[in-house]
């Protein structure tokens, strides 16, 4: 009687199994545009499929995602990436298809007999680092942040890669992966490689039980808690009561939020996020949300795993470059969020007298204005006087105008006065004639700018410039006065001078 090896017999049930799962999840429409590129790395032509984030410009850089299986599961992929974007879990991504008519030849490391067409992935992975990606790169803005992800053999595919080439991308998200292939060839290249791949994300999403072990994930578990770099920044994930195929959604939405951590810091936001200091008299910066694992610096340098953790505020009391960010072990992460705050003046005020009635002029111009325009180059069709109720919709058109309103600020204490706006579209606050907040361009009014300076009790000399393109206009007006309570900017604070 012929012997049978049990290992190899287990093997190929694996793979019968592997290669069944797939005709399980039936064919998507895949979202985006099509295009085909002609490979050295793999003797013809390849489609590709490219879908681009809503509200795609020239002028921002998008991190990228390229996908295994894109019949499969690109359509999922999309509506999750718009989702944990609108819940600010998520960066806007570029989503990149990789179509393989033969997945068994692109994703597979090496040679087996019961597998005619196998091993190919090494030229596959040099395919997708050395002509999908350049030709995105080329069509699109990009931010040189990378992520490759796939599942079964996709997933042993994007392991592969991790320790094969791994400068081609920042992070790895591998899904329920196929590491007991050729018993267990990744695992044994994972104890040699790991140690080269600092730096990098990874991901391993899988299931709890017989799984966890029988796809070999155990192994790979224990090779990487042996030989990965300190600063590979690496989680397994193992989930109950889940098949081959339903643990997909569960994992790429954890995955993605594992990979997109850094993301968190570009949210952050503190008050004033720029302004003036007296040397000697402490300013406080406010944070706008509570964040864990915060952390700061007043030197200008990156905060790192040594910095002292944030709270709700900190003190200055000098000109200093705050910056402050949540570190990560990864590389290639976003610069931490900073505000510059430079020496300052106490600013003298003036004493209010019976000339000055509460309000602020306005001169009201016309024109195709894509941004603040220089005010003394044109003529103004209409000057009045904005008081209490003052509404923009009460100028003469709702869009393709500007506005400058000028008058006096009364701070009733002497103190750190805050200041804060949100415009549609472009706004600049000035104080003295100084420009101390910046919201010029076209745009929406979703991010608050604000600023800090040292008032003596009195009436300060104030300028708002404004411009609206089209659709909604708005401006928004906040302060912070010593020993009031933050809120609104209302017209009673407002004076203008007869």
């Amino acid at each position: 009687m012929k012997k049978v090896s049990i290992k190899n017999h287990l093997s190929t049930l694996f793979i019968l199994f592997i290669l069944a799962s797939g005709s399980l999840i039936h064919a998507q429409d895949m979202p985006g545009e099509s295009f085909t590129i002609t490979s050295k790395y793999m003797e013809g032509d390849r489609e590709i499929q490219i879908a681009l984030p809503k509200g795609y410009n020239e002028w921002t850089e998008y991190d990228v995602q390229y996908m295994l299986d894109p019949k499969w599961n690109m359509k999922l992929r999309k509506s999750l990436l718009d989702f944990m974007h609108n819940n600010t879990m998520a960066p806007r991504i570029i989503l990149v298809g990789v179509v393989s008519p033969d997945r068994t030849s692109d994703m597979t490391p090496s040679k087996l007999n019961n597998l005619p067409t196998s091993g190919n992935s090494e030229n596959f992975i040099d395919f997708i680092g050395k002509e999908v990606m350049p030709f995105v790169e080329s069509k699109y803005k990009t931010s040189g942040r990378n992520t490759f992800a796939g599942h079964s053999f996709g997933g042993l595919c994007v392991m592969h890669a991790l320790l094969r080439s791994p400068e081609y991308f920042d992070s790895y998200l591998v899904g329920d992966p196929s590491f007991w292939y050729d018993n267990q060839l990744l695992v044994k290249l994972a104890k040699e490689k790991l140690p080269n791949v600092g730096g990098k994300t990874l991901f391993i999403g899988a299931r709890k039980g017989g799984p966890y072990k029988g796809m070999g994930i155990d192994s790979m578990e224990a090779a990487l808690k042996e030989h990965a770099p300190d600063n590979l920044d690496w989680k397994i994930v193992a989930y109950e009561d889940e098949t081959h195929n339903s643990v997909i959604y569960k994992l790429n939405y954890d995955g993605i939020k594992f990979i997109s951590q850094d993301h968190r810091n570009s949210s952050i936001r503190f008050v004033p996020n720029q302004g003036e200091v007296i040397p000697g008299i402490p300013l406080s910066i406010f944070m706008m949300q509570p964040y864990e694992k915060l952390r700061y610096t007043l030197d200008g340098s990156e905060p790192d795993f040594n910095s002292e953790f944030m709270k709700d505020s900190v003190s200055i009391s000098k000109p200093t470059t705050f910056k402050v960010k949540i570190p990560l072990k990864r590389d290639n992460t976003r610069p931490a969020i900073s505000g510059e705050f430079v020496e300052g003046k106490k600013l003298k005020g003036i004493k209010k007298g019976k000339k000055y009635l509460a309000g602020l002029h306005y001169t009201y111009y016309e024109g195709d204005f894509k941004k603040l325009p220089d005010f003394d180059t044109l003529n103004s069709l209409k000057t009045g006087v904005v008081t209490k109720g003052f509404e923009l919709q009460s100028f003469p058109k709702k869009t393709s105008f500007a506005s400058v309103f000028k008058g006096y600020f009364e701070a009733k204490t002497s103190g750190y006065h805050y200041f804060a706006l949100t415009s549609d579209d472009g706004l600049k606050f000035y104080i003295h004639d100084k420009l101390m907040i910046n919201n010029d361009w076209r745009h929406a009014a979703f991010e608050q700018k604000s600023t800090v300076v040292y008032l003596e009790k009195g009436l300060h000399p104030i300028r708002y410039e404004y411009f609206q393109f089209d659709g909604g206009a708005e401006i928004n007006l906040y302060y912070k006065a010593p020993g009031e309570k933050p809120g609104r900017l209302g017209f009673n604070r407002f004076w203008y001078k007869l």
